[in-house]
């Protein structure tokens, strides 16, 4: 998966400017990003996340397909193969959307991330706290 690099890109140095400036930072697009790719990083990084795409595309969009073919041959189930179309077609959909979104996060952002993991969390903790 090709990413480009973005001129806003973050870094380790902007993510705890944006830490620093508190709930201000909440309506900035890049707190926004940030806590975006904070989710990635978490859920194993672009690689986990691409991998999971893969395994959907394959296994569940045939496991779909499948289905679909063996209602094709039993009378009275077109209202099935039209739920199981639409739930395929929204695969795609979703699969296409995610690997559209991870394209956009480029590795420098996701290693400055996760480099940040513990003042992210302490960010958190503090903001959360009573």
């Amino acid at each position: 998966m090709e990413t480009t690099p973005s001129p806003t890109e973050l870094t380790a140095d902007r993510i705890r400017a944006l830490l620093a400036m508190g709930p201000d930072a909440v309506a900035l697009p890049e707190y926004q990003r940030l806590l975006e790719i904070y989710c990635v990083v978490k859920a194993g990084g672009l690689a986990a996340q691409v991998a999971v795409i893969q395994r959907l595309e394959t296994v569940e969009a045939a496991a779909l397909a499948a289905e679909i073919a063996a209602l094709q041959t039993q009378a009275a189930s077109s209202n099935r193969i039209q739920a199981l179309e639409q739930e395929r077609w929204e695969l795609q959909q979703s699969i296409r959307d995610r690997r559209h979104y991870l394209s956009t996060i480029h590795p420098a952002e996701a290693a400055a991330v996760a480099a940040c993991l513990g003042d992210i969390e302490a960010h958190w903790q503090r903001r959360s706290a009573p």
